[in-house]
């Protein structure tokens, strides 16, 4: 089942598998499509029964070609204490490397739209790094800190809400209130951070609710959307700092991080 702790960073699906009493291992595949799951649980077959089949659902509606998921159903909410700024630990529950088709998830949270972000990037629809990283190194510049990397998670993340508002039958309306709810609230955390980022924390919540305003363009067009990325950050930052104003006694509540506002598998 390959090697979770490598990528969460704290080794707590290693600690989760070797306390389980009674973990069992379960696989799964779609005989016509080819999509196949490999997940371990503490639950019984018959409760994992409903999010195995509605995985190979969604699987087989992303992709002709056969994909493998796997998946650490651990209940590791995604929860930021007060007083705290957001780090991987508090947020990541996935991972898959472009071009290769198979997907890893280790939190049972959320874990259907994990799975659909994660299979964008094997299936390769993520934007170009290359055409991403000038974007981020001008915000990096307006914010005097380091970001992570991988800025073009802002799309990528806001492409999977939407994927996942479609196959779960959910309110898009709800889910970008959600999203705007979420960058006031980080926006409160890590305006004045200045310490480099450890994951996509300012890409997953405030640049994809920016893109967010401006979906039909991002979604229809998202190579030549990246052109206007900072331009509609700076656009956006007065609304942001008036939402960050409104929200700033969130700072000492603990925070709810899963980024849509209803999901399967919890």
């Amino acid at each position: 089942m390959g090697r979770a702790a490598d990528f969460e960073g704290a080794g707590r699906t290693a600690a989760w598998m070797t306390a389980l009493p009674h973990a069992t291992w379960r696989a799964v595949r779609d005989a016509h499509t080819g999509h196949t799951i490999h997940v371990v649980s503490d639950r019984s077959f018959n409760e994992l029964t409903k999010d195995l089949d509605f995985g190979l659902q969604i699987l087989g509606w992303m992709s002709r070609r056969p994909v493998t998921w796997y998946w650490w159903d651990q209940p590791w909410a995604r929860r930021l204490p007060a007083n705290t700024d957001p780090r991987q630990e508090h947020l990541n529950g996935g991972w898959a490397i472009p071009g290769v088709l198979e997907v890893h998830v280790y939190r049972r949270e959320e874990a259907h739209k994990v799975m659909v972000h994660e299979t964008i990037h094997a299936l390769g629809l993520d934007i170009p790094q290359a055409l991403t990283d000038p974007v981020r190194v001008r915000v990096e510049g307006a914010l005097g800190r380091r970001l992570w990397p991988h800025f073009g998670e802002a799309f990528t993340e806001l492409y999977a809400e939407w994927l996942w508002s479609v196959t779960s039958g959910g309110s898009w309306s709800a889910q970008m209130a959600c999203s705007q709810k979420q960058a006031a609230e980080v926006w409160v955390r890590i305006r004045d951070a200045k310490e480099p980022e450890d994951t996509n924390v300012f890409a997953y919540y405030v640049q994809k609710w920016v893109l967010m305003q401006h979906l039909e363009s991002v979604l229809l067009d998202p190579v030549s959307s990246v052109g206007f990325w900072f331009d509609w950050w700076i656009a956006a930052r007065p609304r942001l700092e008036e939402l960050a104003a409104a929200a700033g006694a969130t700072e000492r509540e603990e925070l709810r991080m899963g980024m849509t506002c209803h999901s399967s598998a919890e």
